[in-house]
Order: C-alpha cells, then sequence, then structure tokens
C-alpha cells in the first residue's frame, strides 16, 4: 500500500492533503473513475499530478487553455519533474516533433493536450500503442452542453476514451451545477460514478451587488468605490464588452489615477503576456477585462473582483469572482448591474446556437468539396460560409458527433463514406433550441441573485445543489443590512427542499435548487430553471435522469 502522506511530502513538499484531495488520489489509484468539482483554489490539479508521477505509463490530461498548461508545466519542473510535455497550437513543427517523440518513446508520465489535438488520428493511433493508466478530463463542464463554458471539441473525448480501452478517467471542475454533473457523466461514458463534491461555500468572500438606473451610474459606482476606499490591494474589474473593458481602464487612469491595464481576447500575445505580469508583480491596482482574463491565474491575495456588467449565468459570475481572497482573507465581490445588460448576454446567445439552414449550408459546402483530398480547412469554411466562429465549431462538432464528418487531417473536415452514400441529413436540432431556452433562464437565474433581498452567498450554494441552513452569513450585503435571527436557520415555509423532485402540469418533472419562503426554483430539463409558486408544483416519486 502506498503511504500518500510520504508520496505528497516527496513529490510536492506538503505536509497535508487539501480538502477532498486525497479522497480523490485514492480513489484514482484503486483505478475507480470519478468526478471531482473542488472549489476554485482547492488544489485540483494535484489530485492527478500525484497519481501520475505514482502509475506506470503516460497519463493524458486535456486542458482547454494553453495558459493553463504552460502554468502546470512551469511549476512542475520548478518540482523537478521534467517527464512532461505539452501538446498546442503554439508549438512549432519542429517543437510540435521532438515532443510527439518523446510520447512515443514513453518515458514520459504527462502529456497535456488540447482537445482538438485528440482530434489528430495519427496522434491517436501513437496513444493507442503507449500504456495510458489515467485519462483527465481539466475544467470537465466544457464537454457539457448544458455547461456555460461548451467547447465543442470536448464532445469527442467520449469516444476517445473507449479507443484507448477506457483507462481511469477524471474529470475535474470547480462549477458544476447537478444537471451539469449529470451529462458530464454521460458524455464521458462514466454514467455510474459518484462525484466526489467540496464545498462550494467560502467564507472569506463577501458578496455586494449595485443597481445603476443608467449606464454612466455605473462608472459613478466605480469612483466611489475607489475613493472611498472600499477595495484594498490588486483586484479585476470585469466587463461584457472590449468597448467597456477600454472606457473603465481610460476612466481609472485619467480620472481616478489609477493604474489599470486592459485585457482582453483581441490583444496581441506580447500584450496579453505584459499585462498579467504588470498584474502578478503589482505594478498596476487593477486588470479591468472581459473573460478572456482570469484561467488559470495564480495569484493568492486579488482582493477585489468587480463584476462592471452582469454574467450570462451564476456559474460564470461564481467562477469569475472565485479568483479572489484564495489566501483565505476577506475579499470583496462586487457586481454592478442594470436591467439593460441582459440585452447584452441575450446578444452572445444568439451568435451561439445554429439552425437547420446554417447545418445544411455547412453540409452542402463540404458535399461540394467531397472531391478534394484531404478535406476542407476550417480557414476556408469559414471564408465561403461567413459564419461566426464558435457556431462554425459547433455544428461541425455536431456533424462529427452524428457520424457525418471526419477530420482525414488537423483542421480539416470532410464528409464520410456513410453520409456520402446517405445523402440526407438526419440531424436532431430540436435539443439545441431546449438549450437556449435554457441558458436563457440561467441568465435569468443571474438576474435572480442580483435582485434577491436575501441571503447572496445561500443563493449561490443553493444553484450548485448545496445546503445552507443559516438565513444570515453575515458576509453578504443584505446580510450585513439585516440583524440575524436568533437561532440563525433558514425556514422553507415552502415545504420543499434541495434536490426534491416535483412535478409541473406544463414543465413535466424537474429538480428544487433553491426553496425559499412560499417560492420554489425549479430545474426543468426540457426549459430550464423557473421559479414558482410552491403550490403550482406537487412531489413527484421518480428522480429525473
Amino acid at each position: 500500500m502506498i503511504d500518500l502522506r510520504a508520496a505528497l511530502r516527496e513529490k510536492f513538499g506538503f505536509e497535508e492533503f487539501q480538502s477532498g484531495q486525497e479522497e480523490v488520489v485514492k480513489r484514482i489509484l484503486s483505478g475507480e473513475d470519478t468526478l471531482a468539482i473542488l472549489a476554485t483554489g482547492a488544489g485540483k490539479s494535484l489530485t492527478y499530478q500525484l497519481p501520475a508521477l505514482l502509475l506506470s505509463g503516460t497519463t493524458v490530461v486535456v486542458s482547454p487553455l494553453i495558459a493553463l498548461m504552460k502554468d502546470q508545466l512551469d511549476m512542475l519542473r520548478e518540482l523537478g519533474v521534467t517527464e512532461v510535455v505539452a501538446l498546442n497550437s503554439t508549438l512549432s513543427e519542429d517543437q510540435e516533433a521532438r515532443a510527439i517523440e518523446r510520447v512515443r518513446s514513453k518515458s514520459l508520465k504527462i502529456v497535456f493536450v488540447t482537445p482538438e489535438k485528440l482530434e489528430d488520428e495519427t496522434f491517436l493511433r501513437l496513444l493507442e500503442a503507449i500504456e495510458v493508466p489515467l485519462f483527465v478530463v481539466d475544467e470537465a463542464h466544457c464537454i457539457s452542453q448544458w455547461g456555460h463554458d461548451f467547447r465543442p471539441a470536448y464532445l469527442a473525448l467520449g469516444a476517445v476514451i473507449a479507443r484507448l480501452g477506457h483507462p481511469t478517467v477524471l474529470a475535474l471542475t470547480a462549477t458544476a451545477t447537478p444537471a451539469v454533473r449529470e451529462d458530464i457523466l454521460h458524455q464521458l461514458g462514466i454514467p455510474n460514478v459518484k462525484p466526489i463534491v467540496r464545498g462550494f461555500d467560502r467564507p472569506n468572500l463577501i458578496y455586494d451587488v449595485r443597481r445603476a438606473e443608467k449606464e454612466s451610474d455605473k462608472l459613478k459606482i466605480v469612483r466611489q468605490l475607489f475613493l472611498n476606499n472600499e477595495l484594498e490591494g490588486t483586484g479585476i474589474i470585469y466587463t461584457a464588452t472590449i468597448k467597456n473593458a477600454l472606457e473603465v481602464q481610460q476612466y481609472l487612469q485619467d480620472e481616478l489615477d489609477v493604474p489599470a491595464a486592459v485585457y482582453h481576447s483581441k490583444l496581441q500575445k506580447h500584450d496579453r503576456t505584459s499585462v498579467h505580469n504588470l498584474f502578478m508583480e503589482e505594478h498596476i491596482r487593477a486588470v479591468v477585462a472581459t473573460n478572456a482574463f482570469g484561467l488559470g491565474i495564480d495569484k493568492p491575495n486579488i482582493r477585489f473582483v468587480v463584476h462592471y456588467d452582469l454574467p450570462g449565468s451564476v456559474e460564470a459570475y461564481t467562477q469569475e469572482a472565485g479568483r479572489s481572497g484564495r489566501d483565505g482573507l476577506d475579499s470583496r465581490c462586487i457586481l454592478i448591474y442594470r436591467m439593460s445588460d441582459t440585452r447584452v448576454q441575450n446578444y452572445f446567445l444568439t451568435g451561439k446556437y445554429p439552425d437547420i439552414e446554417e447545418v445544411q449550408k455547412v453540409f452542402g459546402t463540404l458535399e461540394i468539396f467531397a472531391g478534394q483530398a484531404g478535406g476542407v480547412s476550417m480557414t476556408d469554411l469559414r471564408k465561403i460560409l461567413q459564419l461566426p466562429l464558435t457556431k462554425l465549431k459547433v455544428i461541425l462538432a455536431l456533424l462529427k458527433k452524428g457520424g457525418f464528418i471526419e477530420t482525414p487531417s488537423r483542421s480539416k473536415y470532410a464528409l464520410t463514406e456513410a453520409a456520402r452514400n446517405k445523402r440526407e441529413m438526419l440531424l436532431n436540432l430540436a435539443n439545441y433550441e431546449t438549450k437556449k431556452s435554457y441558458d436563457q433562464s440561467k441568465l435569468a437565474m443571474m438576474l435572480q441573485y442580483a435582485e434577491t433581498t436575501s441571503c447572496r452567498r445561500r443563493f449561490i450554494l443553493n444553484y450548485f445543489g448545496e445546503g445552507f441552513d443559516r438565513t444570515n452569513c453575515g458576509a453578504c450585503d443584505n446580510c450585513r443590512r439585516v440583524r440575524p435571527m436568533h437561532n440563525g436557520k433558514a425556514a422553507t415555509e415552502s415545504g420543499y427542499r434541495i434536490a426534491d423532485v416535483v412535478q409541473h402540469p406544463k414543465f413535466g418533472q424537474g429538480t428544487v435548487e433553491r426553496a425559499e419562503k412560499d417560492l420554489v426554483t425549479v430545474l426543468f430539463p426540457s426549459v430550464g430553471y423557473k421559479t414558482l409558486l410552491a403550490s403550482a408544483v406537487s412531489r413527484a416519486e421518480a428522480k429525473i435522469a
């Protein structure tokens, strides 16, 4: 039997595991598939790095972001672990060839890959030829079409796991509602796994919401926050658009004399690196950024995260706000919003989902080029079809999952023989209509968080399926405004508890996500979240799938 504490000390220099880590590591070493939902900053990477170093063979880690891979590689190399490589789009041909050779030599302990790399048939055949004891899916919520950060390339991972002879699977995420958890397990082909969930509650995060009537009022609120010294140290201000990021950064510098930098997806790589370094070294007070900034930021003393616009979901909000206070000290999470913010998020949603005509357009284009050796490149498809990249990627992933197309080489697409012979499309897009209304209901839940007059911490925990039996947390603006009850216990006059299964005459069966006074918020698979009078639902016998 391996002494895990001794291995932890020897490999990483830590005396103790953080909450949930040891349980995950034990499960993996005994060959059990695992879904671990661990709070942001709870040390998710150690749960696969330690087993990878103890198991024979090469562990495959799928990661959606190149920045995350780089952080992991740097950290492992600092610990003296050099039998690791990362395969992603930043490598030159020579670098990739050398990395592939190291994989082939069977000398590596960990290979980090993007999900797109696993669409490469040659690379898949190489993985089939070596020993892969553990297959790790980081940021696993990206596989779920119900998650807040869906990545189409993740849809192929279940088939990859099957091709590799089903090594032990570890799926990791910090943000997954009960519905997303089920979908992750289904997509990866590990349906009967009981997730390990370790508290979403971060007692040191102080939640606060400020409502703006006009757009110009938002800058006034930012002004108050800095001039009243409500924001200490360094932090992040998130905006929904690049335009707002530029405007807020300029306001901080010119009007408030607050050193700040701007970060968004259209910045050149060297500019992104420069902003990252300024922030890490605290040469600036704030980074004003779109959601392109944050994943993989390993800075424990971020003292504040301000959202200048309403995010698209509670998952996105908690992931971004949760980047503050990882050192355990008090940190501010402030949301500024106005009702019209929902328009921007709804605009983003309309660009995400394909309709049947768009899918047929892509299929028809691939049919025209069926005789072209090696398939059609993503770049050419974009030029011909004039579709947004996100939407095109979703369509290609749907077609691939349905067996209509294949990828003969990297980033090239062609019709499969079966699709050429059938010539008619049988793709069902009805679930994308459901997905659209589901995402709109998640936006409504985000607005409900902003508007609630009860405990914000309880709202967040309930959303993720965790109970919180106190009515007053003492650390959100609503709770600080009211005196706590003597016993501090939360009463649910509705008669329902979280995870109760209920029936509605129109929406069918659903699961209770929140219960407060005479209201319940229920997640229905067909329509998403609905807040209803408790009297509008009745108890159901069977649990929903």
